[in-house]
């Protein structure tokens, strides 16, 4: 483990973002504990999983980036719980509860982030949500440079958001597991997949859901009424697959992408009086 500079366009989904020169990568609790803090201002840290809902400035991140590898699947004796790493991969748990028939879990299939992002951001599919398999959640608490175990009632989880994580790294966590049909369960990942095929763009620059969908609405249905599927602007562009999917075309700009998330918030407050919230995370500046 040791502080490096790294393109930020290199470890993000949507290939956007400049340099970042405090950069690190935790492998372990080990790493967590030997760190010198006294170099890191917490107050400008952020903690990136796989990239997949964050978007960094073209001009880079003058603060510190740390960026944990802890990724493990432990299945305890008894089958009762399921602990995972916080870079783990949402897809890879969910085969690994096909080929050891755990219910519930085939879901996380198509969702392109870590176990770390999945508590940050509760996330939900298909009628789940992670934070109803949570038993505990294992922190690094950034301003005493200690670990901390937490359980669920901690983080006041609600629709794609949790809270009392503000300078803490999920480090792992428990879940709470039943056993299922494991035919069935790859039945469900199989129509997930395809689902996700003939509604959601396959391109490669795009960062999942923009938008958080209003209370009893859906931002990308809001999005298309409004006749913006396919609007762009410097080379991202509303995907014409699925409205609250913004796709970029290789070589645009991060700026381009913070421009027409707010053309569109702006277009669909005018039509429709709702305002949208966005689900990626924009880091850096942006004018």
């Amino acid at each position: 483990m040791k502080k490096s500079k790294i393109k930020l366009a290199d470890v993000t989904t949507y290939k956007f973002g400049g340099y970042c020169n405090n950069y690190y990568e935790i492998n372990s609790e080990i790493d967590l504990l030997s760190l010198d803090y006294s170099k890191i201002d917490i107050d400008n840290l952020f903690i990136l999983g796989k990239g997949s809902n964050v978007v960094f400035s073209d001009d880079g991140y003058s603060g510190t980036v740390i960026k944990p590898n802890i990724d493990f699947i432990e299945l305890s004796p008894g089958r009762k719980s399921l602990k995972l790493g916080a870079a783990t991969f949402l897809p890879d748990v969910a085969r690994f509860s096909k080929e050891n028939s755990i219910a519930d879990l085939e879901w996380l299939i198509g969702i392109p982030g870590s176990v770390g992002g999945a508590v940050r951001m509760n996330a939900g599919a298909y009628g789940f949500e992670f934070s109803q398999h949570i038993k505990t959640v294992t922190l690094f608490n950034f301003e005493t440079a200690k670990i901390e175990i937490k359980d669920k009632s901690y983080f006041e989880f609600s629709y794609r958001s949790a809270h009392n994580l503000e300078n803490k790294m999920v480090v792992s966590v428990d879940l709470n597991i039943d056993n299922g049909d494991s035919q069935l369960i790859q039945k469900n990942i199989s129509n997930n997949l395809k689902q996700r095929k003939l509604t959601q763009p396959a391109a490669i620059y795009n960062a999942g859901s923009v938008f958080k969908n209003p209370t009893e609405n859906s931002a990308g249905y809001l999005i298309e009424k409004a006749g913006l599927k396919g609007h762009t602007i410097g080379g991202v562009s509303v995907s014409d697959k699925h409205a609250n999917f913004f796709v970029a075309k290789k070589g645009a700009s991060s700026q381009s992408l913070f421009e027409l998330v707010n053309f569109t918030k702006a277009v669909i407050l005018e039509k429709f009086d709702i305002e949208l919230e966005e689900e990626i995370v924009f880091i850096g500046n942006f004018t």
